[in-house]
This record gives structure tokens, sequence and C-alpha cells, in this order.
């Protein structure tokens, strides 16, 4: 009889577990950037509508600063009610706000369900005295730096400043810069954007929620403070919690750079106002120095320990992120460039 043929055994390909890795990290970026674009879009939607509404309903001329907080308002209430209804799962928990283990919610399928722990850690007044000292030092490091620009002959234009410096006579642009954007931009970047990405490590993580919410700001020099202060801020969360970050964000906004700064523009003359900016900036800049000698070593550590794997920053790849990262850099250098030259 014959011999009986040996029957074909299927070809079993390698599967490369750094393409696997490359591709879930990737996904993981892609998803929550996503979301980050259309909570942006909504911004910009609610923006038109609330201008077109409150300029038929007054019937009145928009181009003067006196409406700028009512849209402002309107604008992220409208994103804000967005991501509310395609996260209210996680949000709607106190692990969200106060930190400890959760549950995660949303993601890939092998991240549902899977516990962590996010922030949780206690604060103590010293530390908090601290990050608001770091918060003045990334501040000061800005503003001499303007300063220096400035004696060169060049003011550094910032048109998102300079707007929010004209409309903040206003109760309602008071209202969004010092409390309302402050804790919508914390429950997106610190809550959702930078949560969301914290399975590809913390400073991953920590790194690319700053860099997203300094792009945000559609301004050079703005967006460049955001970024330095949004550093903190995602410490703060990642080890703290989201409300610690919240609080921060809103000291810095509404004291810090909004009454303080207020009273004293009211009640000193141009060279005093100088002179007492000057000073916050060099007390900043001074004690953030003396932080970093003091607590060096353990940052240091803090960044090794949490080191993201190899490849993990390719996560930058991802279609919504560069959709993002080119937009909003073309808005603000376009911004900036038309400012400076005019």
């Amino acid at each position: 009889m014959p011999a009986t043929m040996p029957a074909a055994m299927p070809v079993v390909m390698p599967i490369d577990p750094r393409r696997v890795w490359r591709t879930w990290r990737r996904k993981v970026v892609n998803r929550v950037m996503g979301l980050t674009l259309a909570y942006e879009g909504m911004m910009l939607l609610g923006a038109m509508v609330a201008t077109i509404i409150v300029g038929v309903i007054t019937a009145s001329d928009l181009s003067g600063v006196q409406w700028d907080g009512i849209i402002s308002l309107i604008s992220v209430f409208v994103a804000f009610g967005f991501l509310l209804l395609m996260r209210h799962r996680d949000i709607f928990t106190c692990e969200f706000w106060l930190g400890g283990q959760h549950r995660d919610s949303y993601g890939e399928p092998n991240q549902l369900g899977h516990i962590s722990q996010y922030g949780g850690g206690r604060m103590q007044p010293l530390w908090a005295l601290m990050f608001i000292v770091l918060g003045m030092g990334v501040q000061g490091i800005v503003m001499l730096v303007q300063v220096a620009f400035s004696r060169l002959g060049t003011d550094l234009a910032s048109p998102t400043s300079d707007s929010i410096a004209e409309s903040s006579v206003t109760v309602s642009m008071w209202l969004y810069v010092g409390l309302v954007a402050p804790i919508c931009e914390e429950v997106l970047f610190r809550g959702v954007l930078m949560k969301e990405l914290k399975p590809l490590g913390k400073n991953f993580a920590i790194v690319t929620s700053a860099m997203v919410f300094g792009l945000f700001h559609d301004d050079v020099v703005q967006g460049t403070f955001a970024f330095l202060f949004g550093l903190i801020l995602g410490f703060v969360a990642m080890e703290y919690s989201l409300v610690w970050s919240i609080a921060l964000h809103i000291f810095n906004n509404a004291i810090l750079s909004g009454a303080i700064d207020t009273l004293a523009g009211n009640y000193l003359d141009d060279n005093a106002y100088l002179i007492f900016s000057l000073s916050l900036s060099v007390i900043g800049v001074i004690g953030s120095i003396i932080i970093f000698v003091i607590y060096g070593k353990e940052m240091r550590q803090y960044h090794r320990t949490n080191r993201s794997i190899p490849d993990t920053y390719f996560g930058w790849a991802a279609p919504t992120f560069i959709i993002f990262v080119v937009a909003n850099a073309a808005f603000a250098i376009i911004s900036f460039v038309g400012a400076m030259m005019g």
C-alpha cells in the first residue's frame, strides 16, 4: 500500500511582542486623544453658538470684551457636558477625585476591570507650600524671560494673555479664569487624559498630559507656562489626588495671577508694580532652586522608578495625537507671529 502523506501543518508566524506593544500603545493614546480633540471641538462649537445667540438676543456689537466671559463659560460648559456624557462612569466616583484604588471602566479590552492605584497620598502642609512655590517658580521663569527679551528691545507677545487681561474686568471672565476653567481643565487633562495614559507609565502620562495641556492654550508664551505648570499639576494628581491639583490650579489662577496681581496693578504705579512682579518672580525661582537642591535626589529616583519601557513615546505616533499637536501648534505659532509682526 502506498505510504500515507502526512497532513500539512499550518505555518504559525511568530508574534513580535514589541510590535504588539507598539500597536496597543498607539490604541491607548489614540483613544483618549480622540476624546481630547472632541472636547476641544465642542468648546469651539459652544463658543460659536454662544456668540450667535448673544448677538441675536442683545442685538449688540460683540467686538468688545463685555461678553467674552459669558461666551467662554458657555463654551466650556458645553464641552464639559460632553465629557461627562463620555466618561460619567469614571468621573462620578470618589476615587476619581480623591485618589485610591479604582476599577478601570474605559480603555482597551485588556484594561477593562483592572484595579489600579491613582493618587491617594496624604498631602502635608509643607508639601502643599512647596508645590505653590514651584508654581511661582515656573511663572517667575517665564516672566524673567519676557523681561529679558523686553530689555533687548523685543516684547514676547501673548495674544491669549492679553485677551484675558482685557476682559478680566467682568465678573463672568473672573469666574471663568479663576474657578470654572481650572476645574474643567484638571478633570480633562489630569483626571481623564493622564489617568487613561497611566498604564503606559507614570512619567509618560505626566509628560504627555502636560504637553497636551500646554498646546491646548494655543499660545506660545502661555503654552510654555502651562506645560511646565502641568508637570507639577500632573505629579500632584498622580501621587495625591485630583482635588489637590484643582486647588493648586485655582490658587494660581484666582489668587497669584488674579487677586494679588490685580490689587498690585491697581494700587501701585508702573515702576512699583514692575518691582513687585520681579520680586515675586525671583522669590519663586530661588525657592524652586532650593527645593530642587534639597529634594533633587528623590526627584531623580522618582523619574527612574517610573520610567516607561522602551518605545513607549512612539505612542505619540497615534493619529489623533498628531492631529492635535499639528493643529494647535500651527495656530499658536501663526497667532504668535501675527502678534509679533503687528
